[in-house]
């Protein structure tokens, strides 16, 4: 990307900047041309070489509108170069040198690799790589590191055995940059967990959402602002990742394509049942079905509203028929903070809506599932409730897009657990299907999934401790 002609002056005058404000005016002395920037929209300011000089590069997403006059959500990367930086703005935005997380690699300071998923939300992983990732590298002098596109579902599981696992069991520090959904930040803490028990160097995942839901991200702020996880890439610090593992009885499969085909599980736990890892929820009901039901081309073009839409068609069928009572025998286990003993709570109930326990607090940008959590803090909260009518249940949905409103309902429970145990009574699979962040696994008739909070933290993740933004949407 060309620098702009233009330096903006940052004297009395020329410069805008009210900490309150969504925006920053620059003018330039020299030509009087006024740009405006979303405060939202700063990623960092970088010195620059100017035939001599040195100027500031301002980095920050533009809208492709904004120059073609067409309605467009694609956000490009955009500079103007400054002749001055500012107290408040070097304060919060000036960039002087490299973290190590983004240190050039070497044979033993580590390497640095991007993954793109092709696959993740409406598909903008390749466009987000070109227009805004790599050039951002490239201002910031960064240049060594190799990118690996998607090419299926097994591909970053493919990349950890093959590079990624074997380089933290060396102690060999490693940054990867996710462009993904929380299904690529899964596919490899069900990797790492499967595969090391020993203690090794965690790799740290910078993750930049892309994906539908995006739970993870926006439980860390990520999305908070549009440039929040390119801040997060450069300011964050490395935080380790609490985790689950899901076991399952003899017959569980993975459902692919669509929900046409059917794969095995192909990693046991010692006891020899199928056995998966996830980091963001585990759920069974309502929530695993429309997650399945809308994992289709046809659905993923409506973006997140994907949810809501399969949520309708099961709680209002087709067939006007009354919704389904999901049938089966939760055992919640739990632990007493104070005496720190451990015991089994068996639900009376035997028919179930909802049932999800989830490691984060939002599954989605506004819907607030658990508000008690707290960015990795390994704790894992419950929130089930029995059948209910479909106007009831979208008002208890409608409350969680409300700060997660919906705990405070009586006919809500929601409690921290330690795991839990489902023995399922369907005799339909479509009512058999478990989600666990996202990926879908059928349980055979009468089957049964086991879910407890892991001890082991193998991944680190940069965590926007303090944003420089004072993000207003």
């Amino acid at each position: 990307m060309t620098p702009p002609a233009v330096v903006y002056n940052t004297d009395d005058g020329c410069f805008d900047c009210n900490p309150c404000s969504d925006s920053i005016r620059f003018k330039s002395d020299q030509s009087q041309k006024e740009t405006t920037i979303a405060v939202a929209n700063i990623i960092c300011i970088v010195p620059k070489d100017n035939c001599g000089e040195t100027v500031y590069s301002l980095l920050y997403l533009r809208n492709d509108a904004e120059a073609t006059g067409i309605k467009d959500e694609r956000l490009l990367l955009d500079n103007i170069l400054l002749a001055t930086v500012p107290k408040p703005l070097a304060e919060r935005y000036l960039y002087a040198q490299l973290p190590p997380h983004l240190c050039p690699s070497g044979s033993r300071r580590g390497s640095m690799d991007i993954i793109v998923s092709t696959t993740s939300g409406t598909g903008t992983g390749a466009s987000f790589f070109n227009n805004i990732l790599r050039p951002l590298l490239s201002h910031l002098g960064v240049n060594e590191y190799k990118t690996h596109e998607t090419q299926s579902t097994q591909t970053i599981t493919e990349l950890c055995n093959a590079k990624f696992i074997p380089r933290a069991s060396e102690r060999l520090p490693q940054t990867i940059i996710l462009l993904s959904g929380d299904g690529g930040l899964t596919d490899m803490i069900d990797a790492f967990h499967s595969t090391l028990d020993s203690l090794t160097v965690p790799p740290t995942i910078a993750l930049i959402p892309i994906g539908t839901g995006n739970a993870m991200a926006n439980s860390l702020g990520l999305l908070a602002c549009p440039a929040a996880g390119l801040v997060a890439l450069l300011r964050g610090t490395p935080a380790s990742i609490p985790t689950f593992a899901a076991e399952f009885s003899p017959g569980a499969r993975y459902i692919i394509d669509e929900g046409r085909q059917r794969v095995p599980i192909l990693r046991m736990s010692d006891d020899g049942h199928p056995r998966v890892y996830g980091g963001v929820v585990a759920s069974w009901g309502m929530h695993a079905a429309l997650v399945a039901d809308s994992d289709t081309l046809e659905y993923r073009k409506f973006g997140a509203d994907r949810f809501k839409l399969a949520a309708k068609e099961i709680l209002y069928p087709s067939d006007g028929t009354e919704p389904h009572k999901f049938r089966g025998a939760v055992t919640l286990f739990k632990k007493d903070n104070q005496t720190q003993s451990k015991h089994e709570e068996l639900l009376r109930r035997k028919e179930h809506m909802y049932v999800l326990a989830s490691l984060v607090s939002n599954l989605e940008k506004d819907f607030m599932i658990s508000p008690l959590s707290r960015p990795l803090d390994g704790r894992l909260w419950m929130v089930h409730f029995g059948p209910m009518s479909p106007s009831s249940v979208m008002q208890v949905m409608t409350s969680a897009y409300q700060r997660g409103q919906h705990v405070g309902n009586e006919s809500i429970s929601y409690e921290e657990i330690e795991g839990f145990r489902i023995e399922l009574g369907e005799l339909d699979e479509r009512w058999r299907r478990i989600c666990i962040d996202g990926k879908i696994i059928i349980v055979e008739t009468g089957g049964w999934v086991k879910v407890h909070k892991d001890p082991k933290r193998l991944l680190n993740i940069l965590l926007l401790q303090n944003s420089p933004h004072q993000c207003n949407n």
